[in-house]
């Protein structure tokens, strides 16, 4: 019964920041509506109305979308997607940040998010947290070679700028079998959820890999060890 309520319920908190690679939709829209005041002339002319300045500022705010919407609509820094598991706003996000080898071994790291969110319900319960910071990793890994090859892009340890060592959090992440038998490609979202930080405050991570190695446990290559800046 868990692991049905972890497919279902944990998805719903998932689907709506994990969306691989790709250009998000440079639109945004304030959620704001305009505040007007209505003033009256010392002369009994007619009322006038004059939109507040504060509409300027509010333009900036990020956009408030169902994680539906998220589906066609990749989000952008400051956007909100709401879904049945609660509120997860994007707080900071990286995309390409390249290609990084270990021996056979190819790791696409296409994008790495920061997140804010809120629980609610069924998931709240699950995770037993009603709040949740984290940082979201996409990646793609290939096998260039045709001899079998271990590497557990899924296993990476990340530390982060707030002093946090953090293992994904297997709950959440996506399972990247670490055997490739051949060439083969696989690719999948780590998700690292903070103890002591929270989203806003880590601008940058650095990411652990482990060596490729074959089958015999011999290295096929060197760790791997990729820096990245959170934009913001």
């Amino acid at each position: 019964m868990k692991e049905l309520l972890k497919a279902s319920a944990i998805g719903l908190l998932i689907v709506a920041l994990a969306a691989c690679g790709g250009e998000g939709n440079t639109e945004t829209s304030g959620s704001v509506g305009e505040e007007q005041k209505a003033e009256e002339t010392t002369n009994d002319e007619t009322e006038t109305t004059d939109v507040s300045s504060s509409d300027n500022e509010d333009s900036d705010e990020g956009e408030t979308m169902t994680a539906e919407e998220n589906e066609s609509k990749e989000a952008e820094v400051g956007d909100t997607v709401t879904s049945e598991a609660g509120e997860q706003t994007l707080v900071s996000r990286t995309d390409d940040i390249g290609e990084f080898e270990s021996g056979p071994i190819t790791v696409t790291i296409e994008k790495v998010n920061g997140v804010s969110g809120t629980l609610k319900g069924e998931v709240a319960e699950y995770m037993d947290m009603e709040e949740i910071e984290y940082i979201q990793v996409d990646m793609k890994v290939s096998n260039s070679s045709e001899e079998d090859v271990n590497f557990y892009a899924s296993q990476a340890t990340m530390t982060t700028n707030t002093g946090e060592q953090l293992e994904p959090d297997m709950m959440m992440s996506d399972h990247i079998d670490g055997e490739y038998l051949g060439q083969v490609n696989k690719e999948g979202s780590s998700f690292y959820i903070l103890k002591n930080s929270k989203a806003e405050e880590v601008t940058s991570v650095t990411l652990h890999y482990d060596a490729a190695h074959d089958m015999d446990l011999e290295n096929l290559g060197d760790k791997i060890k990729v820096e990245v800046e959170l934009e913001k």
